[in-house]
């Protein structure tokens, strides 16, 4: 890597499009579209892998420590970017969570009321005389 700027403007551009992806996913979820966010997740590992690679490239890289104004104000906004990009990632979590914790629910009352008709079914048994089968 030949100096901190490129690294700063790369890592900036990775989370800008991260956190793009988050807030849609939020979006949906405040919709009620797990699926469409869920796809949108999967978009956002390829980012992640790219994010790691970037900063293992920086720290295996021979970075001089001396700093200029414009490499601190790249790398603000690199913290402010992964600060928010955190703050939505915890509200698409929870909205996630709850989406699933509601998807349970349904599949348990499915499951239920599937056990409860073969009972009955079972129960009441097939027979000619009481017009039933």
């Amino acid at each position: 890597m030949k100096d901190n700027t490129t690294y700063y403007e790369k890592k900036a551009k990775l989370l800008s499009t991260l956190l793009s992806n988050l807030k849609k996913e939020e979006e949906y979820l405040s919709y009620g579209d797990a699926d469409s966010a869920v796809k949108i997740e999967f978009k956002n590992e390829p980012i992640l892998k790219k994010l790691e690679e970037l900063d293992q490239q920086f720290l295996e890289a021979d970075n001089q420590l001396i700093v200029s104004q414009v490499e601190i104000a790249n790398a603000e906004k690199v913290f402010s970017l992964l600060d928010e990009a955190r703050r939505v990632q915890l509200n698409v979590q929870q909205k996630l969570e709850m989406e699933m914790n509601s998807a349970k629910k349904e599949l348990w009352e499915f499951r239920i009321k599937r056990k409860l008709k073969q009972h009955f079914l079972q129960n009441s048994g097939l027979s000619w005389i009481k017009n039933y089968c």
